[in-house]
């Protein structure tokens, strides 16, 4: 009795294993699709020089690992099998709370931290345009996601910015 179940689950945890790494695998691939959609997203949205490109991409990467690193702190909490399961006391709640404003202040200082070294890069101008193209390439992604179960496509971009049906997000 125990060998034959040792031997269907042997099988079946070799399957989940194999699962658990073709969607590490795919979350790869996406994350990187979706990264070459974004740059080639703000390079045209900026119109920046190959100057100022050579300049501000390494910096922006950085920032964006350091971004990256904040939320997935943030994240990793959410994953958490023993939080799902059991509802916070109200001492874990406010400490939830206070440990997501703590996040947010990180990243409220890291944008700070890195405007002034884009406008030390590129006119404010630009500048401007930078942060204006990230949320329009956000809220797209969004929309995006919304619509993977909805075939209806808003007819419009955001008040007149440009569509991003180039940079297609499924």
């Amino acid at each position: 009795m125990a060998a034959a179940l040792m031997m269907i689950l042997i099988p079946v945890n070799a399957q989940q294993g194999q699962d658990k790494d073709q969607m590490e695998q795919k979350r790869k691939e996406m994350s990187e699709k979706f990264r070459a959609r974004k740059i080639a997203f703000i390079t045209e949205q900026l119109s920046l020089t190959p100057g100022e490109a050579e300049k501000f991409w390494p910096v922006y990467n950085e920032m964006e690992q350091k971004r990256e690193a904040i939320t997935q702190n943030l994240m990793e909490r959410f994953r958490d099998p023993e939080r799902e399961s059991a509802e916070p006391t109200e001492e874990e709640a406010e400490k939830i709370i206070q440990q997501r404003f703590d996040e947010e202040q990180q990243l409220l200082d890291l944008k700070k931290e890195y405007h002034k070294k884009f406008t030390g890069i590129l006119p404010s101008t630009k500048v401007l345009r930078l942060y204006e193209a990230e949320n329009m390439f956000r809220r797209h992604l969004m929309e995006s996601i919304g619509h993977r179960h909805d075939d209806r496509r808003p007819e419009e971009g955001a008040r007149g910015k440009p569509r991003m049906e180039r940079y297609p997000m499924r």
